[in-house]
């Protein structure tokens, strides 16, 4: 048996399915797919390492995809939909080969339908490599634009950012021109989420993604393409016609350059994709898709049987009543418009008139109570034991029945931190402990704010966007005395972020009211967060009075309000710029993150927020150069890790802070060295879960 990471995947067919498949981890969630970690054990004998996209999307995208196509999400339940994906991919990346663009497309390796989960899974290459790199910050920008000052040499090097646009361009045009329309909205400069979907390997481009999530709606060429075609809304659309005459145009060409087998596989590919492509598309309703299609005769046959066969791939319907179902239209339609009751109801109802087996079951969960509470107890065990992975509970015995439906209403409508929260009391106790800790404890402050730099740091080491030399510097710059002060200062700016949506709508409140009465006294908690800043820094100062380590900065800077969270960092600048600066880049990027819909890992809206802190830096700049005049910062620095050393008060509250600032930095430490190294991702893993 050998293992393998990199496979070639030219003659695998999608019915090698693995004879065992090991997961070895969860690499993250996006709005279709969850992307899993894999060792596959194949039926020749090897062990491949690659990653799996599990089609079982969220919510959200399942109605949008409903209100589109009138069906289910076709990858998840489509059997068709999910062979197009895998015929696309060799598609494309031939065609790929074929061009003279510097770039490659993950193979797929297989397909298989996921019990666990009801979906199919569709497996490609590991590839090994990391995101965009954004460029190094341009403090001196602002004057080379306002003031034309050659005070700095000015940056000639292309960001990396310009580089893979420029690619994408040219990805996107390749696969317009030869049929695959709708995957160009995978590598579709204008859909700004879209550069995630590649990879940089050794100077090269990977394209790990080119399944869509969502209909191409974002970009009016995408919707006018469809609109010429009639394939309202564009979802992943081909266009047979265009594919074949490429083919025949290139067919030459093909095989000289990749040999007259590979050729020969490749018209086989082409004439699967259409095959399967047309199938998936005929077997939806989907009213705004050549809507005369269902008028014809025999138009619903396609629909009629994928229900028939989706059914019983779910379960829902037996063996015999799918076989007999042709003949009776009447049952046919009643499962059908069971089926579109909300919630479980609907799979419930169709299973009682579709499964013989299930209503026997469910006769004998009626009548026997033995029968029943074991149903009940293996449904408990079952959601318990998914609710403990997710991290929604922690490790406990079997739930009662009131407790279970609770957790159970729980994860319906809360995420995973607010369910733990609401449900676990010692989470609750550490989140009041680490607050309380946050206001009174300055060892556990400077730890704080510490940790945090330093977990950031790590992040863009691991996703290769800086390098560890420029990492080591920057935990360098964490070592001096005025540097701890600052971090603990930022940890305690940070905590009174957190409790933004508790003020807001005093704020909100009060605006309105200042509104309509004309009275100041309603604005006070507009300004009530930059003077709890005020207070922070000023307690700041006084514990560290005795350094003589400047505040006047942050002082200034945290009295406004929004842009007040980034006094320490301002006031940093003055004695670590290399590490502010960062701090700076490190906020951008995390906002850039969370943007909905636009934004993500290695989005161009990620990276244009970035970009825009040069602003931020040239203006520190000047305003460190104004303050340095009259407040000069001394820099020191120690050879070891800081460890705070604060001369506790004897009474009963100092020393409780004292074991709880222990306890709770003992637990945290150990908790993060005994993490396993598969939980940590790297770069790639990053980006396949972010696709």
């Amino acid at each position: 048996m050998t293992t393998t990471s990199s496979p070639v995947t030219s003659n695998i067919e999608p019915a090698a399915v693995p004879l065992k498949v090991n997961v070895l981890r969860t690499l993250g969630r996006g709005r279709a797919a969850r992307a899993q970690a894999v060792e596959a054990l194949m039926p020749d004998g090897t062990v491949v390492r690659c990653v799996e996209k599990v089609f079982a999307p969220g919510l959200l995208t399942r109605i949008i995809y409903r209100l589109s196509f009138q069906s289910p999400f076709a990858y998840q339940s489509n059997r068709d939909a999910i062979l197009a994906c895998f015929y696309r991919r060799r598609v494309a990346a031939t065609v790929l080969a074929n061009s003279n663009i510097d770039a490659r497309i993950a193979g797929p390796l297989y397909i298989r339908f996921d019990e666990g989960s009801k979906a199919w899974v569709l497996a490609a290459e590991w590839i090994q490599g990391r995101g965009i790199k954004p460029a190094a910050a341009d403090g001196g920008a602002v004057r080379r634009r306002f003031f034309w000052s050659r005070s700095k040499q000015q940056i000639t090097e292309s960001a990396e950012i310009d580089t893979l646009v420029s690619t994408m361009h040219e990805l996107e045009a390749m696969l317009d021109e030869c049929g695959l329309v709708g995957s160009g909205w995978q590598v579709a400069p204008r859909a700004l989420v879209s550069t995630a979907n590649l990879l940089r390997v050794d100077g090269r481009y990977t394209i790990i993604d080119l399944e869509s999530g969502i209909p191409a709606v974002l970009v009016p060429h995408y919707l006018l393409g469809g609109l010429v075609r009639a394939e309202l809304p564009p979802f992943d659309d081909l266009d047979a016609d265009k594919l074949r005459k490429w083919q025949q145009d290139h067919q030459k060409e093909l095989t000289f350059r990749i040999g007259p087998e590979a050729a020969a596989q490749f018209g086989q590919d082409v004439q699967k994709l259409v095959e399967h492509t047309c199938c998936w598309k005929e077997s939806e309703l989907a009213f705004f898709r050549r809507p005369w299609r269902l008028l014809r005769r025999g138009g619903m046959h396609a629909y009629q049987q994928e229900c028939v066969r989706r059914w019983q791939q779910s379960k829902i319907v037996d063996a015999d009543t799918s076989k007999a179902l042709a003949q009776k239209p009447i049952q046919t339609r009643l499962i059908w418009y069971s089926g579109l009751l909300p919630f479980f109801l609907g799979r419930f109802c169709s299973r009682v008139l579709g499964n013989r087996d299930y209503r026997h079951k469910l006769k004998l969960c009626l009548k026997d109570r033995a029968i029943r509470d074991d149903h009940w107890k293996q449904l408990i065990d079952r959601k318990q034991q998914r609710w403990i992975e997710t991290g929604r509970l922690r490790a406990q015995p079997t739930l009662s029945k009131p407790r279970f439906l609770m957790h159970a209403a729980l994860s319906r409508v809360t995420p995973v931190g607010l369910h733990r929260f609401l449900t676990d009391p010692n989470r609750r106790r550490e989140h009041v402990v680490s607050f309380m800790l946050l206001l009174l404890s300055p060892r556990y402050q400077s730890w704080f704010g510490q940790s945090r730099v330093e977990a950031s740091i790590d992040c863009w080491e691991q996703r290769g966007r800086i390098s560890q030399a420029e990492a080591d510097l920057l935990r360098n710059d964490l070592s001096g005395n005025e540097v701890r002060a600052y971090t603990r200062g930022f940890g305690m700016h940070l905590a009174l972020k957190a409790s933004g949506p508790l003020i807001a709508p005093a704020k909100y409140g009060g605006l309105a009211a200042f509104i309509a009465s004309g009275n100041l006294w309603f604005l006070l908690p507009l300004v009530f967060t930059p003077f709890l800043r005020t207070v922070v820094t000023l307690a700041n100062w006084w514990t560290t009075r005795h350094e003589h380590i400047p505040h006047g900065e942050a002082l200034m800077m945290g009295l406004l309000p929004t842009v007040g969270s980034l006094a320490f960092p301002l006031q940093m600048f003055s004695a670590r710029p290399r590490l502010s600066t960062f701090l700076i880049r490190d906020g951008a990027s995390k906002l850039g993150q969370r943007v909905p819909v636009y934004g993500g890992g290695d989005s161009r809206t990620e990276i244009a927020l970035i970009r825009s802190t040069d602003w931020i830096v040239a203006m520190m700049e000047v305003l460190s150069g104004l303050t340095q005049r009259f407040w000069p910062v001394k820099t020191t620095k120690v050879d070891s890790e800081p460890v705070i050393s604060v001369k506790l008060k004897q009474t009963r509250w100092g020393r409780w802070i004292d074991y709880q600032t222990a306890t709770h930095i003992a637990r945290s430490v150990t908790s993060e060295e005994t993490t396993p190294a598969s939980a940590v991702d790297d770069a790639s893993t990053q980006q396949n879960a972010a696709s």
